[in-house]
């Protein structure tokens, strides 16, 4: 009878445990979700687009659709499958896949650009049969990192987009004209004009 008691008290035990070091997502809300993952631009859609593209290809995305007129961009990043072991199934592969996609629009006299990443978990086992599931990305700084390289890379964009000043002309310089080869007698005379009184 202890025995049972123990192993029920353990058991009952790890019930209350686990919940408390299981990992949760944090509740955000919708407006705090749209401000961590938007940034406004005072720059057009036309320098804002192809810097997200810029960015995301840099960052080792490979881009699986972007439409200009749109303003939206899908990208996923390489990952390598590990070897995984599902009870009842058997040996299988598991994939964690980091994906963004990207929304880029006109507003105003600038732009908004708003970024989702999301982490792709896709699972094959032994019998060729698999899932897929999707986890969202609520990491704050990840969208910050993001966000500081797009800033570069338009800062970067506006100042190509700056049209140089011409280079300043040179003064025009008279031509001699019969008049002024003539001496002018109120002239101070110069080390190299020969003096009249010697």
């Amino acid at each position: 009878m202890r025995r049972i008691v123990l192993v029920a008290s353990v058991f009952g035990a790890s019930l209350v445990i686990s919940p408390a070091l299981a990992k949760k997502q944090p509740e955000i809300s919708g407006l705090a979700m749209q401000q961590m993952q938007s940034r406004d631009y005072e720059t057009s859609k036309s320098v804002s687009f192809p810097a997200v593209m810029t960015v995301l290809q840099d960052s080792g995305y490979r881009i699986q659709s972007a439409d200009k007129d749109t303003g939206l961009i899908t990208a996923t990043a390489s990952t390598k499958s590990k070897t995984t072991w599902v009870p009842f199934v058997g040996f299988g592969k598991s994939k964690k896949t980091p994906v963004v996609s990207a929304f880029i629009e006109d507003r105003g006299r600038g732009s908004r650009v708003r970024m989702n990443f999301i982490l792709a978990k896709s699972r094959k086992g032994a019998y060729g049969m698999g899932w897929d599931d999707e986890e969202p990305i609520l990491d704050p700084q990840i969208y910050r990192d993001a966000f500081e390289r797009i800033d570069k890379e338009v800062f970067t964009r506006q100042a190509l987009l700056v049209p140089t000043p011409p280079a300043a002309a040179p003064m025009p310089v008279a031509a001699p004209t019969a008049g002024s080869l003539t001496p002018d007698p109120t002239a101070v005379p110069s080390a190299l004009t020969p003096d009249p009184k010697k």
